[in-house]
């Protein structure tokens, strides 16, 4: 009964604060743009070269699509105060060296991501993100076992990530926070938190340094890290994309959903773009 009191005070006290605000539909600004976070949905076609013992010197392009969608922003005055997105990305890895161009892996993910300006009187912002992830390994690679032998495994997983963004000096920011996973096929390995830390700054006008560290309870805090190097490409008014050449460095576990477990570490080179 207590807890049926304590949420419905909970409700009261978020509709009262809720009838401060102005809504509108299909209209939210977009979120804060993470270059070197793998979890980030972007439009990529990356030449990727591995260095890593498991992939064993192959060379891949890393093809994709991302991107965010509004759905409902709460302002305040002028200022937006809140504001909830749609997220969607599809990402593919094509085997270069092969035949047939094999498709080695394609990764499918869905998003409901939350935005607060300034929360509890903060001067940043704050993001919770809540994601579903599907991971198919390619047909040719599941056939082709003589030159592959990959297993292919039933990999899916729900996150939740919240993050907190702020400045360090001037024009470089940085973002921190924790993501927990709230249910993953393959259940193992055991751990579900991870932390992670973000930080971006400009290198002049056209030059950008990004880079990510996660720390994965299920690879025992086993660091995974990105470093990126961008080049701005066009200009930045009338833009539909915000283009960018990326020179990218990673080495952790794999990103493609079904490789999660293997450690790898490749360096990249292409065309990213941004919303």
């Amino acid at each position: 009964m207590r807890r049926y009191i304590l949420c419905g005070i909970i409700l009261l006290a978020a509709a009262a604060q809720g009838r401060a605000y102005e809504y509108e539909f299909f209209n939210a600004e977009q979120s804060a743009v993470l270059a070197a976070d793998p979890g980030q949905p972007v439009v990529r076609s990356l030449y990727t070269r591995s260095a890593g013992k498991y992939f064993r010197q192959m060379s891949f392009w890393d093809v994709g699509i991302g991107g965010e969608l509004p759905l409902v922003r709460a302002t305040r005055g002028a200022e937006q105060v809140a504001g909830v997105n749609v997220r969607g990305d599809l990402r593919s890895r094509f085997v270069i060296s092969s035949h047939s161009f094999d498709l080695l892996n394609a990764d499918y993910i869905g998003a409901l991501n939350l935005r607060l300006k300034k929360p509890f009187g903060l001067p940043g912002s704050a993001e919770f993100c809540l994601s579903h992830t599907s991971s198919h390994l390619g047909d040719e690679v599941s056939l082709a076992t003589a030159a592959y032998n990959y297993r292919q495994i039933n990999y899916s997983r729900e996150v939740l990530r919240a993050l907190y963004f702020g400045s360090l000096s001037g024009s470089v920011t940085h973002a921190y926070g924790a993501q927990y996973i709230l249910r993953k096929d393959p259940a193992t390995p055991r751990g579900r938190l991870a932390l992670q830390y973000d930080i971006s700054a400009p290198l002049g006008k056209r030059f950008l340094f990004d880079s990510d560290l996660l720390f994965n309870e299920e690879h025992d805090w086993a660091p995974d890290f990105t470093v990126q190097l961008g080049l701005k490409l066009g200009r930045e008014a009338g833009q539909v994309f915000s283009q960018r050449l990326t020179l990218e460095f990673y080495d952790g576990y794999s990103r493609q959903g079904q490789f999660f477990d293997k450690r790898e570490r490749h360096i990249s080179i292409g065309i990213t773009a941004h919303l």
